[in-house]
């Protein structure tokens, strides 16, 4: 996350890893000795099974990831009654009003363009459509200050504001694309505003879901390119624009919203108590545990699974799938807000847990694996929060998502863990 980062959770990271290495180091095995006394356990010693109703809090948290986090844009659209329409905005706030003459000498007015073109890397493994997809381009710059408002975007998208349009066909993915952009369009930019901010949707009749390459801040160098030749003369060589925002006007924010994707429509069923992962907008889980002491002081873990009882997600396309991804939190206990401790995780290469493949449309008992995260706890500080966030590992540019039954439903539905055991044996020194 690019949220506010503490040194109490950037300490707690640190110990995670170490307990996660030295955790590591016994492994599963159950036919340890003398050789590793403090950590494995001895010889046919019997294995304890628990099965907990240990978490004290569960809720579902939306508004991950942050504006700017993801390297890819997601265009998608799915008809009928479970609708999903999700758009992009491409901003370049910075267009040149003027251009250098190949041949010399001081710049030259821009006065007219020619082949003005956007052009776009396409992510194929987060593309598919089984029908013709055509991509559409609006003009959608606002004086408003609320120009990221989802309503006010979707109003702009409209036949007036059209600046060019490519239709793609089934079969095989490009690798990139070039949308033709008008170019009066263009020229009266560079005259007025000298910004142009083009909006992007799907149109099809089947559902379909294209995704491309963000500018993510500025970091990633194959996001979008818009580029026009300032006369009609192949002795020039096109100017290149790159994706720059001016809004809004707070130090380090305005780079994230150079593009972005956002929800225009959906209809999808209401959260409800479920816990929802993925999804547009993305949604994220939030646990939190209440293991017994004696459980992390006096004994060793062998295995730990949170088990959750999945139901089916509604509206999603049967060939989907979500990886729902497993991370510690290293929030303290002064974190009251669930929404801020759902951001301050550990991240994979610190406490590295499974993760689970799942379809939307599949439902059951699910396990999902934290013996790294349970054996870390014993040895984090107090005050600090047992907790857990499940996400998706396409989070936020994704239209499927997978939902559990809460702790809000009838017993044998709610979250439980189990845990599998030892009692701890101290060795002194021969």
């Amino acid at each position: 996350m690019t949220s506010v980062i503490l040194q109490a959770p950037r300490r707690l990271a640190a110990l995670l890893a170490l307990v996660a290495v030295v955790a590591a180091a016994c492994s599963e095995r159950l036919d340890g000795g003398a050789a590793c006394p403090s950590l494995c356990p001895i010889a046919n010693t019997a294995v304890l099974d628990t099965v907990l109703d240990a978490v004290a809090l569960d809720s579902t948290v939306a508004g991950f990831p942050n504006t700017g986090e993801t390297t890819s844009l997601l265009l998608a659209l799915r008809p009928g009654p479970d609708s999903v329409d999700v758009r992009a905005v491409i901003r370049f706030d910075t267009i040149p009003n003027r251009y250098f003459p190949p041949s010399g000498g001081d710049s030259v007015t821009i006065t007219t363009a020619d082949s003005t073109t956007l052009s776009l890397r396409i992510d194929t493994a987060g593309t598919r459509f089984t029908q013709p997809v055509t991509i559409e381009a609006f003009e959608v710059d606002s004086a408003t200050p609320a120009d990221t408002s989802a309503a006010l975007l979707t109003a702009l998208m409209r036949p007036a504001r059209r600046l060019g349009g490519l239709t793609l066909q089934p079969g095989t993915i490009p690798d990139s694309v070039r949308v033709r952009i008008s170019d009066s369009a263009f020229v009266n930019r560079t005259r007025t505003t000298r910004r142009l901010r083009i909006g992007l949707r799907l149109v099809s009749t089947a559902a379909a879901q294209v995704r491309f390459q963000s500018a993510a801040g500025g970091l990633n160098t194959l996001g979008a390119r818009l580029t026009f030749d300032p006369v009609r003369d192949t002795t020039y060589q096109p100017v290149v624009v790159l994706p720059s925002s001016v809004t809004p006007a707070v130090p380090g924010v305005a780079a994230s919203f150079q593009d972005f994707s956002f929800v225009a429509r959906s209809a999808r069923a209401a959260i409800g108590t479920d816990l929802v992962v993925g999804g547009v907008p993305a949604q994220r889980v939030f646990v939190r545990f209440n293991v017994p002491r004696f459980l992390s002081d006096s004994t060793t873990i062998v295995r730990a699974t949170l088990e959750l009882v999945q139901r089916p997600a509604r509206g999603i396309a049967a060939t989907d799938s979500v990886t729902l991804t497993p991370q510690g939190v290293v929030a303290t206990d002064t974190v009251r807000d669930v929404r801020r401790a759902a951001g301050l995780v550990a991240s994979s290469a610190v406490l590295a847990l499974d993760s689970l493949r799942l379809a939307p449309s599949d439902s059951g008992r699910k396990s999902v694996s934290l013996v790294a995260l349970v054996r870390a706890w014993r040895a984090l500080p107090a005050g600090t929060q047992r907790a857990l966030v499940l996400r998706s590992s396409q989070e936020g540019v994704q239209v499927g998502e997978v939902r559990f039954f809460s702790t809000e439903a009838a017993s044998g539905l709610r979250p439980r863990l189990r845990l599998s055991y030892i009692p701890r044996t101290d060795f002194g020194i021969p």
